[in-house]
């Protein structure tokens, strides 16, 4: 029955897609770390194809299960697809042989895989490479490989007669628990399961310092940015990022540096710098950019994984970093031009219109309005003239703000001066100087790149 099982999960690999996965999930920019041989989750079961150029995964999950197929040789991952159900079947882990010899890979009772000689009644080696336990073992056909997978999702590639492995998984070994933003915003501090703090350039996903972490450990970026505090099991230590030296070492009193909500809870949840924004992981992996003014769902970032387990928005909240299972940390655009926007608003060109879905109290269909005008910032002024001049309620006129300030134009950056300094008769001067005193009705003034109704 093993071997059926494994003949079926082949084949249905076989039948997935052919073109490779996308590497990033729509809507996201760049990944701190790397998606290469990370299967999301708990792989039940690995396979090599006949030839051992492939590695096929199993991992099952109360949403579905997933195979994936990974070259197994470079750990990219080739097509995914849905394994087989078959009625009172169960594939499970077993001694996997290595062909042409008396070895066998096992899975020990501390969770390490161990390459074993059955002939000889002893332990060769032990393929140590995971954070988790491992959970999955294979051998390649021709004896010359050996694939190890663990409860996080990690697979890894070893040579089966030195028992090295094959290559070095950069980045985080386990899950991401937690991500922080330095001040400035150009980098990002991760803390994983594997026992490590690391430092990354947001800009280009390059990892730029590595530091250990005792079980629980936690991290911190200095309030300058310029260093990170780093908490062990009996002390606080201060290391400078410029040159990785220890600069302060506190003792353990000092701990509470690290107690925020999100380090104790480890919720996916993240409020953007000017409050008008939360960032809310949901239990699919979904997440939800929420109004805090009327918490409306504005936008879904979907594809950040099975589950976010932490987010932080950049200091000038034009990007929101989200930590996931086995994919590290992605970086998401989240400005208000960075919305995707249907064929159907591509197309109106009337501004009248998209100021009145502004004003929706959907804050969907708002935020999507407010994109389509920011992608024309002289029909947005001139609509915002017309539109904020005359009494608006309080939920329309914060909104128009906030689309001024996305505009970031001469006027519009006039405009908000002069309704911070005067109120409505300023204001309303202010909106005047924007264009021609006698501008046409609001009905009439269009949007470029859009095809007329």
């Amino acid at each position: 029955m093993r071997r059926g099982c494994l003949l079926a999960l082949l084949a249905l690999a076989a039948l997935a897609a052919r073109a490779p996965a996308a590497d990033l999930p729509p809507g996201a920019v760049r990944r701190l770390g790397e998606a290469r041989f990370r299967a999301g989750g708990a792989v039940a079961e690995l396979v090599f194809s006949a030839d051992g150029s492939e590695l096929v995964s199993h991992v099952p999950g109360p949403d579905g299960d997933r195979v994936t197929v990974w070259d197994a040789a470079t750990g990219e991952r080739l097509r995914t697809g849905v394994p087989p159900r078959t009625a009172g079947a169960r594939v499970r882990w077993g001694a996997s042989a290595v062909p042409g010899t008396d070895l066998g890979v096992v899975i020990g009772l501390d969770g390490t895989a161990v390459v074993r000689d059955f002939a000889a009644k002893q332990d060769r080696a032990k393929l140590s490479g995971h954070a988790a336990r491992v959970t999955a073992v294979a051998a390649s056909p021709d004896g010359r490989r050996l694939a190890t997978a663990s409860a996080d999702g990690l697979i890894r590639t070893w040579d089966a007669r030195t028992f090295r492995p094959l290559s070095t998984p950069s980045g985080h070994l386990g899950p991401v628990r937690s991500v922080e933003v330095s001040p400035d915003g150009r980098l990002a501090l991760t803390v994983g399961a594997d026992r490590s703090a690391r430092v990354w350039d947001v800009a280009t996903g390059r990892e730029v310092r590595a530091y250990p972490l005792d079980e629980g450990g936690a991290a911190t970026f200095t309030p300058d940015g310029a260093a990170v505090k780093l908490r062990t099991a009996e002390r606080v230590l201060t290391r400078d990022l410029l040159t990785g030296l220890e600069t302060a070492r506190y003792d353990l009193p000092h701990v509470d540096l690290f107690t925020g909500p999100r380090l104790l809870t480890g919720a996916c949840l993240a409020l953007s710098p000017d409050g008008r924004v939360l960032a809310l992981g949901r239990a699919g992996g979904e997440v939800e950019l929420i109004e805090t003014a009327t918490l409306g769902v504005r936008r879904r970032l979907t594809g950040a994984g099975p589950r976010c387990r932490d987010a932080a928005f950049t200091p000038d909240g034009t990007r929101l970093l989200t930590a996931g299972p086995g994919d590290g940390v992605l970086v998401w655009p989240v400005r208000v031009r960075d919305v995707p926007l249907t064929t159907e608003l591509k197309r109106e060109t009337s501004a009248a219109k998209l100021w009145d879905r502004l004003a929706s109290p959907d804050a969907e269909t708002a935020y999507a309005a407010m994109a389509r005008l920011a992608a024309d910032p002289v029909a947005a002024a001139r609509m915002a003239r017309l539109r904020l001049g005359a009494p608006a309620d309080v939920l329309t006129a914060t909104r128009g703000v906030e689309l001024l300030e996305a505009l970031n134009t001469p006027d519009a950056r006039g405009l908000l001066r002069d309704l911070a300094d005067g109120g409505a008769r300023s204001a309303a001067r202010a909106l005047a100087r924007l264009g021609d005193a006698r501008e046409p009705p609001g009905d009439i003034i269009r949007t470029t790149g859009g095809t007329a109704p």
